[in-house]
């Protein structure tokens, strides 16, 4: 039972890490002045939030799983 709650403290560090990368991504797309630094970062922000997906999408998984094994 202690792993599963260490699994979900890591995907929670990993939402915030990805959040916050995602947030300094998107401010630096905004208010760079050069086109080839918009376009890197912009797919990076891309790329962070497909991260973020996939974290948020482990998550309920593991939320489903816990309800299978309640009932």
């Amino acid at each position: 039972m202690k792993k599963k709650k260490t699994v979900k403290q890591q995907l929670i560090y990993g939402f915030i890490l990805f959040g916050m990368i995602i947030i300094t991504g998107s401010l630096q797309v905004i208010f760079s002045p050069f086109t080839f630094v918009r376009g890197a970062m912009l797919l990076s922000v891309i790329g962070c939030s497909m991260g973020v997906g996939a974290f948020i999408r482990e998550f309920f998984i593991m939320k489903n799983n816990e309800k299978k094994l309640i009932e």
